[in-house]
């Protein structure tokens, strides 16, 4: 059997960044988190932990590291439904995010259940086509992004369509596109990106110019807002959702380059299929929300 002490020492150290903080967390000394992790893995008969800085768990750490958040859950709301949870307990339900959804409709869309339920988020955002590997390495219960395959153990559900526009400030594109979005412009214009995993610009280049791909200045912006903000100073043009920008090129403060090709990017929820009714309900409630 698994002792869950061991199991609490070797999440908190990957949770929390480090030992130090782990020991900090359950509040026991670092030599204390080292033992009890040490005794695990003899007990598991594998190295759960590479000692890097961050540390970072090795395949069997994940595995052990997603039951016990697994557990965690479960245990929370077998204790809700029996009373034995303190009226201060909160669960933390870990979800992958991509940055754009968090910026734009993600805290609307949970603002009931998290108002009704105790329950804090230990969100990780990385980019929409790369947040479902956060859930298949077991580091979040459920994850927003565009990876249409169900994974394994997990349930998927379709959210919504979201288009990306390619837009600039009215004085970006007199400065640089005032001849039109050609090759010989576009290889000149400074073009905002989220990070190097982000796709939509790319992808916006492979229809607009489907001959051949293109090198071109890039700004580097890994913050929606600040990708925003970046835009609107005329410091470069970029791929924004339509939600986020539509009332900014309504009023004319920022235009559309191409309004001919945009990208659709389609979002999925995929979360764990364990029966518990407070996951149930997350779902539901990021489910039901592009419906009303």
């Amino acid at each position: 059997m698994l002792d869950y002490k061991f199991l609490e020492a070797l999440t908190a150290v990957i949770e929390e960044g480090g030992f130090d903080k782990a020991s900090a967390k359950l509040n026991l000394t670092q030599s204390a988190i080292s033992q009890r992790i040490k005794n695990l893995e003899e007990q598991i008969g594998q190295v759960l932990v590479v000692r890097s800085v961050p540390p970072e768990p090795t395949k069997a750490g994940r595995k052990l590291i997603k039951h016990l958040r697994k557990v965690r859950l479960m245990e929370y709301e077998l204790a809700e439904d029996t009373g034995l949870n303190k009226p201060d307990d909160f669960i933390v339900i870990p979800l992958g995010v991509n940055a754009d959804s968090l910026a734009t409709w993600l805290l609307d869309a949970l603002d009931d259940f998290l108002h009704k339920n105790r329950v804090l988020l230990d969100i990780y955002v990385d980019d929409e086509n790369q947040t479902h590997e956060l859930l298949k390495r077991g580091e979040v219960a459920g994850c927003i992004g565009t990876d249409s395959k169900k994974l394994k153990s997990c349930n998927r559900e379709y959210l919504a369509t979201i288009d990306y526009l390619c837009v600039c400030t009215p004085e970006f594109k007199n400065k640089w596109f005032k001849d039109g979005f050609t090759i010989d412009n576009v290889t000149k214009a400074p073009a905002a990106m989220f990070n190097r995993k982000d796709e939509t610009q790319g992808q916006m280049l492979a229809v607009a110019f489907p001959e051949k791909p293109i090198a071109h200045p890039i700004f580097y912006v890994p913050s929606s807002e600040s990708f925003v903000e970046v835009i609107q100073r005329g410091f470069a043009y970029g791929m924004i959702p339509e939600n986020q920008v539509r009332k900014k090129i309504d009023s004319g403060k920022i235009v559309e380059l191409i309004p001919e090709v945009r990208v659709s990017v389609p979002l999925y929820w995929q979360s764990w299929s364990l029966d518990t009714p407070l996951l149930k309900e997350l779902s539901t409630a990021l489910t039901t929300f592009f419906k009303k």
